[in-house]
């Protein structure tokens, strides 16, 4: 069953595979991927102008890492549904991102059923 209803997402991630398994995985779910950006600073011009529902926010990233891409939208946006993505489950990071406000965490490569609960649950909490 489709929980996205047409939620808009923004996909922030430097690789293009894992922006495409996130697409298809949003899409499938019937959530309306309004964008997608390849480093920092194209995430928080996309996200000004796109305003999107939810958006996943990959850490390591040319330009901006995606935590300093988490400050910056949730100090302008602090209502923001942000899922932080990455590689690295290093704990001080996920617990950094968690205590500045992100809403869940998923570690690459992606499981879509984890995807989709930390989907859910970020839309929930907002």
């Amino acid at each position: 069953m489709a929980i996205g209803s047409g939620q808009r997402v923004l996909i922030v991630d430097d690789s293009p595979v894992m922006r495409q398994m996130l697409f298809k995985l949003f899409q499938s779910q019937g959530f309306d991927v309004v964008g997608q950006a390849c480093d920092g600073e194209e995430a928080l011009v996309l996200f000004e102008e796109l305003r999107p529902e939810l958006t996943t926010l990959d850490i390591v990233m040319p330009k901006l890492r995606g935590t300093e891409v988490l400050e910056k939208l949730l100090e302008k946006y602090p209502g923001s549904r942000i899922i932080m993505a990455s590689s690295v489950s290093d704990a001080r990071t996920v617990m950094h991102c968690l205590k500045v406000g992100a809403r869940q965490y998923i570690i690459k490569p992606y499981d879509e059923e984890k995807v989709m609960t930390a989907v859910r649950k970020a839309l929930e909490l907002g």
